[in-house]
């Protein structure tokens, strides 16, 4: 969890009810719809027999033996909004000619993988499209407090979007493809 919550009351109360919000990075391979249900099952199970939940000790407990409220119970809600990870083809043709027009730019071409969160990638590469991710900056600035790139390789980004836009457009053409020259 990300961010907790609970009632307010004195340091020596327990609050009647806290809320901790959290978010899951769904990598590749594993499907949002899946994911959930397991989940809900997970709390399911907690809540049928919350006893089950280890304690720290005889007084440590999730059910009281009186009161109004005599046993813990777990809720979980959804949001409505979900990203779902992405493994990009290493076999499409849009693959292949990042990887020519950038070793045509840059001498070499190194594809990796990285977990983050891209907003539609994972709806576009489901609708049919070859969806490639590629980033032209400085990973060791990304989302710091003074992110920034080098003028230079943006200049090599221009470079190699216009070799990857001048490949595929000869890919569409039908003729096989041939590296663009400098």
């Amino acid at each position: 969890p990300t961010q907790v919550e609970c009632a307010k009351g004195s340091l020596n109360q327990i609050p009647p009810h806290a809320t901790f919000s959290g978010d899951i990075r769904l990598t590749p391979f594993y499907e949002l719809d899946d994911v959930k249900a397991a989940i809900n099952r997970y709390v399911e199970d907690i809540n049928n027999d919350i006893a089950q939940v280890p304690t720290r000790g005889p007084s440590s407990r999730y059910t009281l033996p009186d009161g109004p409220i005599r046993q813990g119970r777990l809720e979980l809600t959804w949001s409505d909004f979900a990203m779902e990870g992405i493994a990009c083809s290493l076999d499409s043709d849009g693959h292949h000619a990042l990887c020519a027009s950038t070793q045509a730019v840059l001498g070499d071409c190194r594809p990796y993988s990285i977990c983050g969160s891209l907003p539609l990638v994972r709806d576009l590469q489901t609708a049919g499209f070859d969806v490639q991710i590629t980033g032209f900056g400085l990973s060791t600035t990304y989302h710091a407090d003074n992110e920034y790139c080098l003028l230079s390789d943006m200049q090599a980004a221009h470079r190699i979007l216009a070799h990857f836009v001048a490949w595929m457009e000869e890919k569409d053409r039908n003729t096989p493809p041939t590296a663009p020259s400098e």
